[in-house]
């Protein structure tokens, strides 16, 4: 359980705002609001979204005042606060606006008006599985874990054994059913997927799930690392496709491995200094 729970909320301050955040600390007494201006920098934003072991935080951002500026707030907490949950409110969206929100993995999307019920719903969503995350018992907890989720099982033993000797925590998965199921029950920090699996789509299909798919909102923010026999990535592959950023991974590796790349590109997914490369 968490021990405190808290709110940042980027939005003007409108009587909309004072509405909902009156009625929702009314409902949820043990959630507190810190509420912040749009103009605040991506610095105060960072040190608004840290937070200790005993706590949970959720971002809010409104993106109804101004559109642009609403989504360079959410990038910049994608950025300073990967794992906190990002719920955003937008007066009807349109189709490209909607896409971009999808493909920035917030958590959550409202339309305004912002209605106390429906984000009390969301927030306990969000504080959810913060609070899953953090309860994970697992010997590896100290350390950053990987899935692999593969049907090759000589790449599935070289490629954890690389990992673990990196430090990592590795678990495996064989298709790309057995992948989801794993990762809704241990979070990763990455994945690392195949695309042919049970059948020619598996890796796109569990690209587009933990996407975008409803019951994956806890995964939404994990990053993957597609590495594949097929020569060109999806963005390229399928570059007519309407919906082709559904199933275009956040990074993308053929087979055989070039192993300081896939290092590297692993490094940059987490967040992590590249190691130095010696001659």
């Amino acid at each position: 359980m968490l021990a405190n729970r808290r709110v940042v909320l980027i939005a003007p301050p409108t009587p909309a705002w004072s509405a909902t955040v009156g009625a929702l600390q009314a409902q949820c007494a043990q959630v507190t609001f810190d509420v912040v201006t749009p103009s605040v920098t991506p610095a105060e934003l960072g040190a608004r979204l840290q937070h200790d072991e005993s706590e949970g935080v959720v971002a809010v951002v409104d993106l109804c005042a101004d559109p642009v500026r609403g989504m360079n707030t959410v990038a910049a907490c994608r950025h300073v606060a990967p794992l906190v949950p990002v719920v955003v409110v937008a007066a009807n969206p349109s189709q490209e606006l909607a896409r971009r929100i999808r493909l920035s993995g917030v958590f959550y999307l409202a339309l305004d008006p912002p209605d106390a019920d429906e984000m009390r719903n969301a927030l306990e969503s969000a504080f959810g599985c913060v609070a899953r995350r953090r309860s994970r018992s697992s010997a590896c907890r100290a350390r950053q874990r990987v899935l692999l989720i593969d049907d090759d099982k000589d790449f599935l033993a070289s490629t954890t054994a690389l990992l673990e000797n990196e430090g990592y925590c590795v678990s495996t998965a064989t298709t790309g059913k057995e992948g989801l199921a794993r990762m809704t029950e241990d979070v990763p920090d990455l994945i690392v997927l195949d695309i042919i699996m049970e059948n020619d789509w598996a890796g796109y299909e569990v690209n587009q799930r933990v996407k975008f798919a409803s019951g994956f909102e806890c995964i939404r923010h994990v990053p993957i690392l597609m590495v594949s026999s097929v020569p060109v990535d999806p963005a390229t592959r399928f570059s007519r496709a309407g919906e082709v950023d559904m199933i275009t991974p956040d990074a993308y590796l053929t087979k055989p491995l070039d192993i300081p790349a896939f290092l590297a590109r692993i490094h940059a997914l987490l967040g992590q200094n590249e190691p130095e490369v010696t001659s």
